[in-house]
Parts: C-alpha cells; sequence; structure tokens
C-alpha cells in the first residue's frame, strides 16, 4: 500500500486506501475498528503514519490468522 507524501490524509484518501467508501471509515471509526481521527471537522482527517501502523496491523493479524 502506498501512502499520498500529505501527513494528514482526509477521509476520501483513507477510503480509497482500504476500497471502501468513505462512510464505511467513518462507521469504522464510529465502532472503535479504526483509529480516531487526528483533526476532527469537515473533512476529517488522519495522521498518515497513523494509517499505515493500522494497516500493518491488520497485515500482521491476517498473516498470524492464515498461518
Amino acid at each position: 500500500m502506498s501512502l499520498p507524501t500529505s501527513k494528514y490524509l482526509v477521509t476520501k484518501d483513507v477510503a480509497a486506501l482500504f476500497g471502501v467508501k468513505p462512510n464505511t471509515i467513518l462507521e469504522w471509526e464510529k465502532d472503535g475498528k479504526f483509529p480516531p481521527a487526528t483533526i476532527t471537522g469537515k473533512p476529517k482527517r488522519w495522521d498518515a503514519q497513523i494509517v499505515e501502523q493500522h494497516c500493518q496491523a491488520l497485515r500482521d493479524q491476517t498473516i498470524r490468522l492464515s498461518a
């Protein structure tokens, strides 16, 4: 997964990385399945490093489950 060079990602950019709609990211956040936004407002923004860490944690979890 390649992150954009900006330090912050808006909801639509995060959604594109995961291949889902922006509302899905907001639902995941609300349900505690995704880290909270770093900057709230319209649009919400996530620190790119936190998003990358979350992606890595999901990859690690997938690897453990498939082993």
